[in-house]
């Protein structure tokens, strides 16, 4: 492998972490590297300037939240380049499932170690996805965080506390591996890794080694149920509660039981607007990844 490595900064990251990455990388990266530093001008830009760089750079590295993780690694699976995180967003799911240190100076001392791993990602509607993706209550939650100025693990949670007292769950056909199920839902997450960000753990016992895709339907609940789910969700317990269910499959689609009905979509805390019908698949061992070399299972 050659030593050339692409940094790629996400500006508006909404908290600001990024912040003085230059003045981290000078001082921390291994000297043998070679860097080189973009920063993305608008949506889907991490991922143009992720395909040029695979043919220079053999480490391509992505600065910010979930979002611009999901636009490198777009830009690159199936090619011999390795993806390496710096955190700096909200939620960090694909860095914490990675167990990726969430400092500048420990996290490129983790890109300094070179420790590869392929993973699985998967696809929504064609489009990558490496942490999780669905339907229900989280995908509206996640439109709206969108269109939020004020950005942070609070500024979510205050928004779905906000949506809680109007949502109503819904009706779903599912077919998974070709099998059919109907689930009334308040919420189904697809998941490829383990987490939403932050720690909170929709999918505690996902792999991204097993070439499955873990399938939560979050039964509707009552207002002290969800309190005990939400304990669950943070204490990696949610899939022993009696009001989750988890079903694994490789190819899944997702529709409304009332046709009239469009779905709502979010894809690694990106809201993916509303559509039909929703499909899923996993793309095995598709993505090298640089992990800390004593790792978590994942």
């Amino acid at each position: 492998m050659n030593k050339n490595i692409c940094f790629i900064i996400n500006p508006v990251s909404g908290t600001g972490k990024w912040k003085g990455i230059a003045e981290s990388i000078t001082k921390y990266l291994d000297p043998s590297f070679t860097p080189v530093i973009h920063f993305t001008k608008y949506h889907g830009h991490a991922t143009i300037i992720a395909e040029d760089a695979t043919e220079n750079c053999s480490l391509i590295v992505a600065v910010g939240g979930d979002g611009i993780v999901n636009e490198v690694a777009a830009g690159m699976m199936s090619t011999s380049a390795a993806i390496g995180i710096i955190p700096a967003g909200s939620g960090n799911a694909v860095a914490n499932h990675f167990t990726i240190p969430l400092g500048q100076k420990e996290a490129i001392e983790c890109i300094n170690g070179l420790h590869f791993s392929m993973v699985d990602t998967a696809l929504v509607n064609g489009i990558p996805f490496l942490a999780v993706a669905g339907t229900g209550f989280d995908a509206e939650v996640a439109t709206m965080f969108a269109g939020s100025k004020k950005r942070g693990f609070f500024s979510y949670l205050y928004l779905s506390a906000k949506k809680y007292f109007t949502y109503k769950p819904s009706e779903y056909d599912l077919l998974i591996d070709g099998k059919s199920y109907k689930r009334t839902a308040f919420v189904i997450t697809v998941a490829n890794s383990s987490q939403y960000g932050n720690n909170a753990y929709i999918a505690p016992e996902a792999s991204t080694k097993d070439g499955l895709l873990d399938v939560c339907i979050i039964k509707p609940f009552s207002f002290w149920i969800g309190v005990s789910l939400l304990w669950r969700l943070f204490r990696r317990t949610l899939n022993r509660s009696p009001n989750v269910e988890i079903i694994r499959g490789k190819n899944i689609e997702i529709r409304k039981a009332d046709t009239n009905e469009k779905l709502c979509l979010h894809y690694d805390g990106e809201p993916g607007g509303e559509m039909d019908v929703i499909k899923l698949s996993v793309q095995p061992r598709s993505l090298r990844i640089i992990t800390p070399e004593k790792h978590g299972r994942f």
